[in-house]
């Protein structure tokens, strides 16, 4: 929604006004500006052919970027996007100032010699006497010639599995090695409390700690997902399962050495001097401790029942958040076939 002074200004300019923004052809681009608070946003459509082949063009885009970065603070520039279909500048300034850099960037373009409103942003086919279709997506309108418009059309209108984005398997391969890592630091938190922390509880016997070092079950599944995505943005079928299943192996593997470390720290001898290490291994799983040691077994399951049941849990609503964040929403598109004057 524009505001009404600024209404009036890019009425004054040429342009013309929408429910959520307002466009027109200025200095030879089509020019799109909307407004989020007191933060406006001016959308230059244009075709900038950005390939290896095209040094030239390649050559703007990196003159041009520069140009911006040198005027931020002049225009208040918050945030620009420099893409091959167009240029979207967003800046806090007053309207005045937004409206020199709108005269800013389009001189800059023209400059360039950037391909404006008389050429198809997608393919550059010029219109000549055709009149081109005002795509407009996301309050951003682009100026497309028929068949390029088709396509697009075409595209919107696949259902949304066919426009997945198809994980490369290297990404996947390196997101499951950082949950792997994940899950190596939650056995160290595992490890460092039992041996560290825990022991300075021992005077609090009307609570057994343990029950709370079960949440680190959590944490491991935290974990094991931002190691996952560290190394792999794109939620997938392979995120779907190995995060679970790393989660869940780690939170086992940290519980088991705790429970370990508990043994040896209540029963005062070291750990890595047990005459029977393998004995060692076996007691928080079956009641085969020594001396007064026993029935460790019991509290191991029972606590590592909780463990698991939290890091699937966790797992579960970080999947769910990884899952919204890629889920391929369907935006509004429409298409008019305008001759628009030139401003």
């Amino acid at each position: 929604m524009l505001s009404k002074t600024l209404s009036a200004a890019l009425q004054n300019i040429g342009l013309t006004l929408t429910d959520s923004h307002a466009f027109g052809i200025y200095g030879g681009y089509l020019l799109t500006v909307y407004e989020n608070g007191n933060k406006k946003t001016a959308f230059f459509n244009f075709l900038l052919d950005e390939n290896e082949e095209n040094e030239d063009s390649s050559l703007a885009s990196f003159e041009i970027s520069e140009a911006i970065k040198s005027n931020l603070e002049t225009y208040s520039i918050i945030d620009y996007e420099l893409q091959d279909d167009g240029l979207s500048v967003t800046s806090g300034q007053n309207i005045q100032k937004f409206l020199e850099m709108i005269d800013f960037c389009t001189e800059l373009l023209k400059e360039y010699s950037v391909k404006g409103s008389e050429n198809c942003c997608y393919c550059g086919k010029k219109f000549d006497k055709k009149h081109p279709k005002k795509v407009t997506k996301s309050n951003k309108n682009y100026l497309l010639c028929e068949a390029c418009t088709l396509e697009v059309l075409e595209e919107h209108n696949k259902p949304a599995e066919e426009k997945s984005i198809v994980t490369p398997a290297k990404s996947r391969f390196l997101g499951i090695i950082g949950a792997i890592i994940g899950g190596l630091l939650g056995v160290l938190f595992y490890y460092a409390t039992y041996q560290w922390l825990l022991p300075l509880t021992v005077d609090l016997e009307s609570w057994d700690f343990r029950y709370v070092v079960t949440a680190y079950g959590f944490v491991t599944a935290l974990f094991v997902y931002l190691g996952y995505k560290l190394f792999c943005k794109k939620a997938s079928l392979t995120a779907y399962i190995s995060i679970p299943l790393i989660s869940i192996i780690f939170t086992a593997i940290g519980q088991y050495i705790g429970t370990i470390v508990y043994i040896s720290t209540e029963n005062s001898f070291n750990l890595f001097k047990f005459p029977d290490f393998g004995l060692l291994l076996m007691m928080p799983l079956r009641s085969t401790a020594e001396n007064e040691a026993i029935e460790y077994s019991s509290s191991f399951y029972f606590l590592l029942a909780i463990s698991i049941a939290l890091a699937v849990v966790g797992a579960i609503i970080f999947l769910l958040g990884f899952y919204e964040k890629n889920r391929i929403v369907k935006e509004d598109i429409k298409v008019e076939t305008l001759k628009i004057q030139q401003a």
